[in-house]
């Protein structure tokens, strides 16, 4: 003990002290840490919870959209066989037809009706056609 002086101890106990002070400091980041990356996960499965919960929704009202375009179809396509039974028993009255152009893919086109049906058959365009009685 006697080459143990005052300034060795005080050393020593600086050293212990930096070394406590540097552990306290690296478990309090540790936990700050993790307190942070639970919150962000928990933030992450909330959204991807509310984003789940929107795209059954949109499903839910795409799925009613597309089954009123369906009825509406159904509709059209009744009507039309309508016209053609009425045309076909009545005889005398014919179906006035009108080409107006073709079906893009930014819209409808209008055109004559022979640059309509050659768009269509060299684009593979859809032809837009009015009839009535």
């Amino acid at each position: 003990m006697e080459s143990m002086n005052k300034f060795k101890v005080l050393t020593i106990i600086v050293i212990c002290m930096f070394l406590f002070v540097v552990a306290a400091i690296y478990s309090n980041t540790k936990d700050a840490t993790q307190g942070k990356m639970k919150n962000k996960e928990k933030i992450a499965k909330e959204q991807l919870k509310d984003d789940l919960k929107t795209q059954v929704q949109n499903g839910a009202e795409n799925s009613a959209n597309i089954t009123d375009l369906r009825n509406q179809l159904n509709m059209l396509n009744q009507r039309i066989d309508d016209l053609s039974t009425q045309v076909n028993n009545s005889g005398s009255q014919s179906l006035n037809c009108r080409i107006y152009g073709s079906l893009t893919g930014g819209g409808i086109e209008q055109l004559s009706p022979e640059a309509a049906i050659q768009e269509a058959r060299v684009n593979n365009n859809e032809i837009i056609i009015a009839c009535s009685l």
